[in-house]
């Protein structure tokens, strides 16, 4: 935002303020100023006529030229420009002149000298946007009323300003008005500024119709003047858009862009005898083609505002109007528009068509929802003064609803509190009341009512904001805080799961991260531990992810086809993630894949993954987390997925923790697989939950330990686990471990028997154990699986 320090003075006695103080304390209020930059800039430069000028011999293009400059005397002077000439007043730059483009000296042009520079606005530094095509070309032709010898070019010119280019935050589009900058002034140096609000210079009864059918319209306004005239502006008015960055158009146009640069208020003038009909009415409904004034066709869309005239576009709202309604040098009568729109909707649509504008910037950032009138009413006074308006109307206006001021109830202590300040309670309301913001103060609770142009102030943080921004920062105390130190730690399951992982990645194991949504038909398989109703996504990106996954198995398989497809075979991997129901249960879960052949021992030693490999899986973890081996067991599963000989469950004081084994031929054809699959699907909130003791150490035995195999025969339903757990019972203090190395079924084994070949360690923490002592554990051995399970021992 480019805002011109002469406009402001309009407002506001800067007198005594220097260019520096204003920017540095605007900067430290919040309102940084990002450059500060002169319209124009040159020393010793003075008025001067030119008495005579030839044309110097040998030269296609140079003069010679005399130039009265006053005080200055007269001075010889070459000049390369086309238009200068005898009589004309000009720009004169005398020796030791500094311009934008070096520092001007007496000195000899082909022999001739030269005792300074007639000088053109490009070379003091103006943007040729500004400037006419002749002004561009030749040295500027100052008026015939321009006094030789008057040092104050830049004041004559209207170019002796000063441009602020201030940096605004999202929350102070209150600044996009000249007016408003002027406030601020006034509240960071408590200078009084003199807004004036206009008069209604109302002369005539003018109907006209406005109306909104659309919520995207909070407020619209228009006002009918008749009998104005289309001319060229005046100077002051140049000067002032030049200085804020606009180019002057024609005094309609450069009206509409002054009060919106005073305001803040983006306006919009139509040619009325152009309208089909008296009235304006704002739509969001209307699709179709759309010429705007830069005789460009747009597509205009529902959602898209417009303000429609006989069921007709006539301005694309908030953004740029309709070339069929435009005004020109033609236009008698205008309909002046200032409306409020939806921020949103303005924004999508200026994005939408690449249409981005002072006005629409303006109505995307926020404006003053209560100044119409005003508006309307600096507008009408300007259209009488600049275009001689004979008749002007009545302001019609359409509200959504009647305007309610904002109030927000704050506390001195709530204020200091927030800030870490000690202001008094004095100093607190001084602040706010310097803010516009008019107080109530009962001597606890002060009620502030919050000026219209300050749409950013919402609730108490703001008036904090206010307060230290007016008061100053360098009033927070610099004191760190005091802070509590802390060890930082994982929250329990989190850590756990870290721990699952590194084993898992630890024993050789690659881990997978999947996506959570899944098809209709991935819920429905493997349902091996979560068989609840899984949420449904409204509105899918694709059919691919339409639900929340409530198991983990589906995505992985996926993940095995993917990589068998593509020749990347011998697999073992595995995900954790956290799942959620239909129900409103989050489960943590862990899903292991394993395929083809275990190569930890190279492809030279190859062994197929198999049932047993899955099981070493699930008991490495329940040894990971010291679950002793009488607290859990396997057990048969019955799972349309999984083969039915070589699946199982396992269960943890007696709740499901896993379920795992090989696919079922079935599945296998299913997913077009041709290799062994072991699959298993873990819950970690069962496993997590499980109360274990610390892993307790113990002296290992000086004495040495015994060895005893035995090969008993066993009904089928006898399991390996419940005969390893009643040698153990026999004496716990001398047997230390019991190992299995072999089961047979087969040859000399009766059906439905089996034999299991175990090798027991005997020792002792105290002495070397005799023959006798070892003998007398081993017939307990024999004898207690023989009561137990009626085992014999194999022949």
């Amino acid at each position: 935002m480019k805002v011109s320090l002469n406009l402001v003075k309009k407002f506001i006695d800067l007198d005594g303020l220097s260019v520096e103080e204003i920017a540095h304390r605007l900067t430290f209020a919040g309102v940084e100023v990002e450059s500060v930059e002169s319209l124009a800039s040159g020393t010793n430069l003075t008025v001067g006529q030119v008495l005579t000028c030839e044309n110097m011999p040998d030269s296609d293009h140079l003069h010679l030229t005399t130039v009265d400059a006053g005080k200055h005397g007269v001075l010889h002077i070459v000049c390369g420009a086309h238009n200068v000439r005898k009589g004309l007043k000009v720009i004169v730059a005398l020796d030791g002149a500094k311009l934008p483009g070096g520092t001007i000296k007496k000195g000899k042009i082909r022999g001739h000298e030269s005792e300074g520079m007639l000088c053109s606005l490009l070379e003091l530094g103006v943007d040729s946007k500004f400037l006419k095509e002749e002004q561009t070309k030749g040295i500027e032709e100052l008026p015939e009323d321009a006094v030789v010898g008057d040092d104050n070019v830049l004041s004559l010119l209207g170019l002796d300003d000063v441009i602020l280019d201030l940096k605004l935050l999202a929350n102070r589009s209150d600044l996009y008005s000249v007016k408003n900058v002027a406030k601020e002034i006034e509240t960071l140096f408590e200078r009084k500024a003199n807004i004036t609000p206009s008069k209604d210079p109302k002369n005539a009864n003018l109907a006209f119709k406005v109306g909104s059918e659309t919520e995207r319209c909070s407020q619209f306004s228009a006002r009918v003047v008749k009998g104005i005239q289309v001319k060229e502006s005046p100077e002051w008015l140049k000067d002032a858009l030049r200085s804020s960055g606009i180019r002057s158009i024609n005094n309609i146009v450069d009206i509409g862009n002054y009060v919106m640069l005073l305001t803040g208020q983006p306006l919009h003038m139509y040619d009325m005898d152009k309208l089909p009909k008296e009235e304006l009415i704002v739509r969001d409904d209307f699709e179709g083609d759309f010429v705007a004034l830069d005789e460009k066709t747009y597509k205009i869309q529902k959602g898209d505002v417009v303000i429609t005239c006989a069921g007709k576009v006539m301005c694309l709202g908030g953004v740029m109007g309709a070339l069929e309604c435009a005004v020109d040098e033609n236009t008698k009568n205008v309909v002046v528009e200032a409306a409020n729109f939806d921020f949103a909707s303005i924004r999508r649509t200026s994005i939408r068509l690449a249409l981005s504008s002072d006005s629409s910037m303006r109505f995307v950032k926020g404006i003053n929802p209560n100044q119409y009138d005003e508006v309307e009413n600096l507008t009408a006074e300007l259209l009488k003064e600049l275009c001689s308006a004979k008749e002007i109307g009545e302001v019609h206006t359409y509200l959504a609803g009647k305007y309610q001021p904002r109030v927000v109830e704050t506390t001195s202590e709530y204020i200091n509190g927030r800030l870490g300040t000690s202001f008094s309670h004095k100093e607190i309301v001084s602040a706010l009341e310097r803010a516009f913001i008019k107080v109530e103060d009962d001597g606890k609770k002060l009620v502030c009512h919050i000026p219209d142009h300050r749409i950013d102030i919402t609730g108490e943080a703001d008036l904090s904001e206010e307060v230290i921004r007016i008061l100053g920062f360098e009033h927070v105390d610099s004191q760190l805080p005091s802070l509590k130190a802390s060890v930082g730690a994982l929250e329990e399951n989190l850590a756990k799961k870290r721990v699952v992982r590194s084993f898992l990645r630890g024993i050789g194991l690659d881990e997978q991260l999947t996506y959570s949504l899944v098809r209709e038909k991935e819920i429905k398989d493997f349902a091996l531990l979560n068989k609840e109703e899984a949420y449904k996504v409204m509105n899918p990106l694709t059919d691919e992810h339409e639900y929340v996954r409530i198991n983990l198995l589906p995505s992985l398989m996926n993940v095995l086809t993917f990589n068998l497809n593509h020749k990347n075979e011998n697999l073992a991997f595995f995900e954790v993630s956290d799942l959620f129901s239909g129900e409103g249960k989050r489960h943590s879960h862990l899903a292991v894949v394993l395929a083809g052949n275990d190569l930890r021992r190279s492809h030279l030693k190859g062994e197929a993954y198999s049932f047993y490999h899955m099981k070493g899986v699930v008991g490495g973890l329940l040894k990971l987390f010291n679950i002793d081996e009488k607290r859990y067991s396997f057990v048969r599963a019955s799972v349309e997925e999984l083969h039915p000989g070589k699946s199982a469950n396992v269960k943890v004081d007696g709740k499901v923790l896993a379920t795992f084994g090989e696919l079922h031929p079935v599945t296998l054809k299913k997913y077009d697989l041709n290799t062994n699959v072991i699959v298993m699907e873990m819950d970690l909130d069962v496993l997590f939950s499980v109360r274990t003791s610390m892993k307790k150490m113990e002296e290992i035995s000086k004495f040495p330990s015994v060895k005893r195999d035995f090969a008993v025969v066993l009904k089928d339903e006898v399991s390996a686990a419940d005969v390893i757990q009643e040698i153990k019972k026999v004496n716990r203090e001398l047997i230390k471990a019991v190992d299995i190395f072999d089961v047979y079924r087969g040859e000399h084994i009766q059906k439905g028997m089996y034999s299991l070949a175990l090798s027991v360690t005997i020792s002792s923490m105290e002495k070397t154990l005799t023959d006798a002592e070892i003998s007398a554990v081993q017939d307990a051995i024999i004898n207690a699986l023989a009561l137990k399970f009626n085992a014999e021992l194999r022949k």
